[in-house]
């Protein structure tokens, strides 16, 4: 057998293909595999459906919290019905829901759309009195590349900021756009918390949110969301590179017939 020569274009290309789908094994509920070959690590950033199907108003879980803690301690998504927005910081499954209260997730409870990863941070800064795109340029310019995922937490005290989060929704869904206007939206000053921020490269428009996507939990868990806005006090930015990039697909008949990809 010829040897394969690793610096032909087509080696790569078959090499991304292999990560993305290699969960496609055995199946779990509604009809999304229970056990693929793959369950992330360090490097490997794992998601459930795309932003298009969110988009469109497939909000119907596919994945358990108890299922998505093989994938990762870190990252965000939101819950099914998409009732509020996950968090997920060392490990704890956070639930922000419209009313304004923030729980830990069961195990039982499913998610629609999610992206995890196992945080192990490489890089590390501190920066004070910053707006949320003033602080987004400057992360930027401390990637080596935008064409990878990151993974980033920024800890620390934001003099204001903005959060929000979608009341549960109920079948038939409406697409996501139709929902803003009944989004609660919640502000809090002087805040202490982390933020979890997932930043995409533009090559997957369509599949996730392109450059950052922040969600919030504060450190006294009394509040989260979505970030819309946000002012930072003193906060510490740390980086983790990801150049590993799984999904996983719904298996449901809403999934199976949607019309893919949702014209924006």
């Amino acid at each position: 057998m010829r040897s394969m020569n690793r610096n032909r274009p087509g080696w790569r290309a078959a090499l991304c293909l292999l990560v993305v789908s290699a969960p496609v094994f055995a199946q779990g509920r509604g009809g999304v595999p229970s056990l693929p070959v793959n369950t992330g690590g360090a490097g490997v950033l794992t998601q459930v459906s795309t932003l298009d199907a969110l988009l469109q108003g497939l909000y119907n879980g596919s994945y358990t919290v108890g299922q998505l803690k093989r994938y990762g301690d870190f990252g965000l998504g939101t819950y099914e019905g998409l009732d509020g927005e996950m968090i997920v910081v060392d490990g704890r499954f956070y639930h922000m829901r419209a009313n304004g209260l923030l729980s830990q997730a069961p195990d039982d409870e499913v998610a629609p759309f999610a992206v995890l990863t196992r945080f192990q941070p490489e890089t590390q800064v501190t920066v004070r009195g910053t707006s949320m795109a003033d602080l987004s340029t400057l992360i930027d310019t401390l990637l080596p590349s935008k064409n990878y995922f990151y993974a980033i937490r920024i800890h620390g005290t934001f003099t204001a900021l903005t959060t929000r989060a979608i009341p549960l929704q109920f079948l038939p869904y409406p697409p996501l756009a139709q929902l803003i206007p009944l989004q609660a939206v919640f502000s809090y000053p002087n805040a202490t918390g982390t933020m979890v921020d997932i930043r995409s490269p533009a090559f997957v428009s369509g599949i996730n949110q392109v450059a950052h996507h922040f969600h919030y939990v504060a450190d006294d868990l009394k509040g989260g969301g979505h970030v819309l806005t946000f002012t930072a006090g003193e906060v510490t930015i740390s980086i983790q590179t990801l150049r590993a990039f799984q999904v996983l697909l719904p298996g449901d008949e809403l999934f199976q017939k949607a019309t893919l990809p949702f014209p924006q």
